[in-house]
């Protein structure tokens, strides 16, 4: 019985294959045996750059290392004399376990000076070769974390310049389907209205063109039925059976889903095939990558938020006073650089707003100011822009590229007052409410904020000094009366 210490072994193995370093970096070896010791031997031996095997050897054509050694291209034989006598390598590596077999190669140790390692020691060195490839993967695995990680702080950094949606969906998209090795991907948002999928990334084998996907009723049903099965509990979904998208456009199976949640609507979802089933690490890169772009779109709410915070108001919905100032620089800015464009500055002020308070209570005048708020955007252009500059008092800005006329103007004005006088509350069919109206307008060459303003407001107050529902017009230097409507 061979009661060396494995302790031993290991250290013999270790001057052994030290003394044959010194000669070469590269070392052949010859294996004798192809069952579960051999199989084990090939697959890590078989990793190294710097061995070469010579051939495998087992008395059964069976052995299961054979099939491995084939696949491998390394050669693989029954007669252990035919091939000890054209081995001139470094190593043979014994893992029988056979006493006869044992005796024969040790024989040819000492008559060709090879080095001879035994069952025992084959077993130290397999040890010490897999502690190894597995240290190998796991510094792989950490610096594949580390470079999404890196990809993730990337797209966190550039939140502040408020990226679109499909923008972080589309980059991310491609950072995971890399880490995680996937054959192929689909990456898709949905619009926030009609829910309809918008696909904005296609990775892999077979990547369809994402218009044509978008344009498939087929598609986008299969994609929002397996939608429908995702959960906010899951970091990610594996679908079993694969979700099988097949049209002119596309016809690839994906078994992964990485859903992205904005709150509790989902306006995301990343599809993935990755070859089942999903590896320790794959597992974690995509519960990474979940909680990342979920933080990262909740994130994007946030400002969004504070953003419409920023410049809306509150109770009726059109801009606030911040967003007025803001905007009024910049359009003086930009029709100081025209020839013939024109800025237009208008107060319009609710009449009796007090009264309608006082008598009918703060809702109902909540009512009444979200009324005139409809009423003055519905007769302005897309691109004009209404305020609450405070209290019951409103203002618009309306840029144009060419000399507005004053008949514009009035046109204007009189849908204004003729909008807001349209009102009907049921609780209260006796209130008629007015607004009075000053507008004036300025071209390039003589533009200025501070002066608009108070052009505006001294047309205002010519209107409410005419009376109710009255319109005054600054132009060419003087005030154009309007007709009140009372």
């Amino acid at each position: 019985m061979n009661t060396t210490h494995p302790a031993k072994d290991l250290q013999v193995l270790a001057e052994s294959l030290a003394s044959v370093a010194k000669v070469t970096k590269n070392l052949d070896v010859l294996i004798f045996g192809a069952g579960l010791g051999g199989l084990a031997m090939l697959e890590v031996l078989s990793q190294s750059e710097h061995v070469s095997i010579h051939s495998i050897i087992d008395i059964s054509e069976d052995a299961p290392a054979f099939q491995l050694a084939h696949e491998l291209g390394v050669n693989t034989s029954t007669d252990s004399s035919a091939e000890l006598e054209s081995f001139r390598g470094d190593i043979i590596i014994d893992v029988t376990g056979d006493a006869s077999l044992r005796s024969k190669l040790i024989a040819f140790k000492r008559e060709h000076q090879v080095e001879l390692i035994s069952a025992k020691s084959a077993k130290l060195l397999f040890d010490m070769a897999n502690q190894e490839l597995r240290s190998e993967r796991t510094i792989e695995t950490q610096n594949s974390r580390l470079s999404l990680l890196d990809c993730m702080l990337e797209i966190t950094l550039q939140l502040e310049s408020r990226p679109p949606i499909h923008d972080i969906t589309s980059r991310s998209f491609a950072d995971i389907h890399s880490h995680v090795h996937a054959i192929s991907g689909l990456a898709l948002i949905f619009d926030k209205q009609s829910k309809a999928p918008q696909c904005v990334g296609a990775i892999g084998e077979n990547a369809p063109d994402c218009s044509e996907i978008e344009s498939c009723q087929s598609c986008n049903g299969i994609i929002l039925d397996a939608c429908s099965r995702l959960s906010q509990k899951e970091r990610y979904k594996l679908f079993k059976p694969s979700i099988q998208i097949k049209c002119q456009a596309i016809e690839n199976c994906y078994n992964v889903a990485l859903p992205l949640w904005q709150d509790t609507r989902l306006s995301g979802v990343l599809l993935f095939d990755i070859q089942a089933p999903l590896s320790k690490e794959q597992k974690t890169t995509l519960k990474m990558a979940s909680v990342h772009l979920n933080m990262t779109f909740k994130t994007l709410d946030h400002f969004q938020q504070l953003e419409e915070m920023a410049i809306f108001d509150a109770l009726t919905g059109v801009f606030n006073r911040r967003k007025f100032d803001m905007q009024l620089h910049q359009e003086v800015s930009r029709i100081k650089r025209m020839k013939n464009g024109t800025l237009t500055c208008g107060f319009i002020d609710l009449d009796d707003f007090k009264q309608i308070n006082d008598t009918y209570g703060h809702q109902t005048g909540d009512l009444v100011l979200k009324h005139i708020a409809t009423s003055i955007e519905s007769c302005i252009r897309d691109y004009d822009l209404c305020a609450r500059y405070g209290g019951d008092e409103f203002v618009i800005l309306l840029p144009s590229d060419d000399a507005m006329q004053g008949s514009c103007l009035e046109r204007i004005g009189m849908r204004i007052l003729e909008k807001v006088a349209n009102f009907d509350l049921v609780n209260a069919p006796e209130i008629k409410t007015s607004v009075s109206i000053g507008l004036v307008t300025q071209s390039g060459e003589t533009a200025h904020a501070e002066t608009l303003l108070k052009k505006a407001d001294e047309a205002l107050y010519e209107a409410k000094k005419s009376g109710k529902g009255c319109l005054r017009i600054f132009a060419d230097e003087q005030f154009h009366y309007t007709p009140s409507k009372e």
